[in-house]
């Protein structure tokens, strides 16, 4: 009996030292950029991919190619961790930022969520910061017209004020 205990615990013994596989998604950190028409287009950041703004086009240059968009057609681009395989678990619901007349909508703020507004050159114009998850609105009737840029749960928006 004590033979056979023996070997059982050298079999244990073995079976710990095998190296086991790995059963967690290797998730890389990428570059999204989402599009109006609902199309993403990922980069991952380990292959430096060099963003460059050149008039009214947003260009890509990674290890794959270069690639341009029109910016007019960029809805938000973010950076995100996403698996390598292409297949990503626990999609959720983001941030949405609309237009009602002179008055930014921001859908989906999670509670204790900032949702800043910036000019171009970086100066912070507006700042919320709701206790409650919910649907804010933030009156934009006293800035003139022109680009801003709104970050809302680490997703940054480009806005345009008529």
């Amino acid at each position: 009996m004590k033979k056979k205990l023996t070997w059982i615990l050298t079999l244990l013994a073995f079976l710990l030292l095998i190296p086991q596989e790995s059963k967690a998604v290797d998730e890389v950190e990428t570059l999204i950029i989402q599009m109006k028409n609902g199309t993403e287009n990922t980069f991952f950041l380990k292959d430096k991919p060099k963003v460059t703004f050149e008039g009214v086009n947003l260009k890509v240059s990674a290890t794959t190619g270069d690639v341009s968009f029109a910016l007019a057609d960029v809805l938000r681009f973010t950076y995100d961790k996403r698996s390598t395989t292409g297949i990503n678990e626990g999609i959720t619901t983001p941030t949405g930022v609309a237009f009602e007349g002179d008055v930014l909508v921001i859908s989906q703020l999670k509670a204790n969520a900032t949702a800043s507004i910036y000019a171009l050159d970086g100066k912070l114009i507006r700042q919320l910061k709701p206790h409650r998850a919910g649907t804010y609105r933030i009156s934009l009737s006293g800035l003139p017209s022109g680009l801003y840029l709104v970050k809302a749960d680490n997703v940054t928006y480009k806005i345009t004020k008529r």
